[in-house]
């Protein structure tokens, strides 16, 4: 954004006021204020100040609307020079495998700092799968929300679409078959644990269904059981007559 000042002669074409530019997106936008009409070129004529603050004003909005969009883009799409599997949607998080020095490989979920200006750059925070994968996605996200402020339903609704486990089977593909890594299949355990600990609650629960123990599900009278209580039920009928 930019707002920039002719005075009189100073402009190739005549043109003396107020000249906006912006760019949003791919957009370039520009805007003409003359003070044409000013008696002085300067803030003690009211017409000059009245122009120069409309000009101001314009840049204001379009600035806001240069943030709005790259806002939507930060929460909803990939950086560009995101490298292949790593991306899950958003700037600011990536799937990943990290190590320090020689040590084991391990997957996480890398989540960039926020970053300013000429600050020096912190370096990304790690999430590894000591924790269940949802668990250990929310807490990824949490962060990445309050790092980069981003808007409760925005995080909300990158909470309820977390990436593929598979996704980290394909990272490992990638990296193994195409970046000269070599990251042991050990690594992807921890990333599936909470998936098979759910399969096998689903087969447990299967199971029991066909054996008829469901909690509440009373098992059927053995025939034995079933003839004595007849005998009984006779015999009670018996005596009342």
């Amino acid at each position: 954004m930019a707002v920039t000042y002719y005075a009189p002669g100073e402009h190739p074409d005549g043109f003396v006021g107020f000249h906006v530019t912006a760019e949003v997106g791919d957009s370039f936008y520009q805007r003409h204020f003359n003070t044409y009409s000013a008696t002085e070129q300067s803030d003690t004529d009211v017409y000059f100040l009245y122009r120069r603050l409309e000009a101001e004003l314009q840049s204001v909005k379009w600035e806001r609307d240069s943030l709005h969009y790259h806002y939507e883009r930060f929460v909803s799409e990939d950086t560009p020079n995101t490298q292949p599997e790593r991306g899950v949607g958003v700037h600011g998080i990536t799937a990943a495998f990290a190590r320090r020095g020689r040590g084991p490989w391990r997957a996480c979920f890398k989540v960039d700092r926020f970053h300013s200006g000429t600050a020096p750059r912190q370096p990304v925070r790690l999430f590894t799968f000591s924790e269940p994968y949802s668990q250990v996605w929310e807490e990824a996200v949490a962060f990445w929300a309050q790092e980069h402020g981003v808007y409760a339903s925005d995080m909300d609704r990158l909470l309820e679409s977390p990436p593929d486990p598979e996704q980290f089977k394909r990272l490992r593909r990638q990296m193994n078959e195409r970046e000269g890594c070599d990251i042991p299949v050990e690594t992807l355990s921890p990333v599936f644990a909470e998936q098979r600990s759910v399969i096998a609650r689903q087969r447990a629960a299967l199971k029991a269904k066909e054996m008829k123990l469901q909690v509440g599900l009373p098992s059927p009278l053995s025939k034995d059981i079933q003839m004595e209580m007849a005998a009984w039920f006779e015999s009670v009928t018996r005596s009342g007559n």
